[in-house]
């Protein structure tokens, strides 16, 4: 379950996708006009598994637009982390534990990754802390809400 924000505009969600220059995916644009993000019921049920890390993990938040609370846009976090970023890829919430859900919006590196940026896990390292979650962001959500 998802605690949603709100609703976003739809020029506000293109214009904040043209300023970190990525081309958003439609069901993400989508759940942003509906919902605009959220706080992730904490649960056992909604664990995200990653494989490469032979770990779960829960999101905490899904970041969204003009939310009103920093902490919650994405743009804080993008500004924060923009340097980081790999091309073509956003920042999209954050986990319980640290760490930062990323989109890679198109591409070979299409889909959803848990960036390990704080080194929560022992398998992280400067060269690896980056792990794939989810073929899309439909399929995030599906995750999530199950």
């Amino acid at each position: 379950m998802i605690k949603e924000f709100g609703k976003a505009q739809a020029e506000d969600i293109k214009a904040m996708g043209k300023r970190y220059d990525v081309n958003l995916p439609s069901d993400y644009m989508a759940f942003l006009e509906s919902s605009n993000g959220g706080i992730v019921d904490k649960s056992e049920r909604n664990q995200v598994w990653i494989e490469d890390l032979n770990s779960s993990i829960n999101i905490d938040v899904l970041y969204g637009v003009n939310t009103g609370n920093s902490s919650s846009s994405i743009e804080t976090w993008m500004e924060k982390l923009k340097d980081d970023m790999v091309e073509g890829s956003i920042i999209i919430g954050d986990a319980l534990i640290q760490g930062m859900i990323v989109m890679i919006c198109e591409g070979e590196f299409a889909g959803i990754y848990y960036w390990d940026d704080s080194f929560q896990f022992e398998e992280s390292t400067d060269g690896e802390n980056t792990y794939w979650i989810a073929k899309d962001f439909s399929t995030l959500i599906d995750m999530i809400r199950r």
